[in-house]
């Protein structure tokens, strides 16, 4: 019952920050990224006060959050912006259809007439909009992992050819938070990532590295090194994502992200089997050459 009722006074919080046009008109802008508040509120035409006091309420409901200074959409955000609303919008807009099958419902006309009303209203369906989204280049795959690490609730599996110091901020914060965390690199072109990654590292976060795998995890149970044939990663069994290269050159080319368990439950087991083919003495290894002198 205190779930239920929990849930209950999310939705209301989140129906009561959407009934705002000021924070609708935030959370709209959120989806390009914010980065000058002063801009935005000029923009707008509106206080100061109003702006701050509407984005503290979309970052309390969990639909913005601040990342590198700029105000952006959580997990939550993107559902509510790139399905929710589109949906009430195309609804609202069909009023009169949508009350038309409410009338006709327990009729005999019901089923034909709802159908063939549906059909022309081509309303959103969400089952069929969240299970799969198409990330275009590598910046959205990087923010798309991101956004699935912060709202991971059990495990995070990555699988990755690249190094990216956000992703593994975002990695610092799921372990930080409690959750299983394994890590497997791709040994392709080895040296020359760890050179990549020695330029981008400051020596603050370098020592982040060396304090993070000494105190916080057994290296043998976080990272290990395999030949990966390509960029994937699960959260909590269910949410993936897939990256496709050109296996010529090794360039990005699209990323899938996907909601579905059986894909999931797939690539858990192939996770696992690149997991025990891994080295465990290059993670060692990587962590030693790019330890501050």
């Amino acid at each position: 019952m205190k779930n239920k009722e929990s849930h209950v006074e999310g939705m209301a919080d989140l129906f009561k920050v959407l009934s705002k046009p000021d924070a609708l008109k935030i959370l709209f802008l959120t989806n390009d990224g914010i980065m000058n508040s002063t801009q935005t509120i000029e923009e707008m035409a509106i206080s100061q006060k109003r702006y701050y006091s509407r984005l503290k309420e979309l970052i309390d409901t969990g639909l913005v959050r601040k990342s590198d200074g700029v105000y952006g959409q959580t997990g939550l955000g993107r559902m509510v912006y790139n399905r929710f609303l589109p949906v009430m919008r195309k609804a609202i807009d069909a009023k009169d259809e949508m009350e038309l099958i409410v009338y006709l419902e327990e009729t005999e006309l019901e089923n034909g007439i709802q159908k063939r009303i549906l059909e022309k209203l081509d309303l959103p369906s969400f089952s069929d909009s969240t299970n799969v989204k198409l990330l275009k280049d590598y910046e959205a795959l990087a923010i798309e992992a991101i956004d699935l690490y912060d709202s991971a609730e059990e495990s995070v599996l990555l699988a990755s050819n690249y190094f990216d110091v956000r992703v593994m901020e975002a990695t610092f914060r799921s372990v930080d938070r409690g959750l299983t965390n394994r890590l497997i690199v791709g040994k392709q072109s080895l040296s020359s990532k760890l050179k990549n990654l020695r330029m981008m590292l400051s020596l603050t976060f370098a020592r982040t590295i060396i304090n993070f795998t000494t105190n916080k995890v057994n290296m043998r149970e976080f990272l290990r090194f395999v030949d990966l044939p390509y960029t994937f990663c699960v959260v909590d069994g269910y949410r993936t994502i897939i990256e496709i290269t050109n296996t010529i050159n090794e360039q990005f080319i699209v990323a899938l992200s996907i909601e579905d368990r059986n894909v999931g439950e797939k690539l858990t087991k192939f996770f696992e089997t690149l997991w025990n083919a891994g080295d465990t003495q290059a993670a060692l290894e990587a962590i030693n050459s790019i330890s501050p002198n």
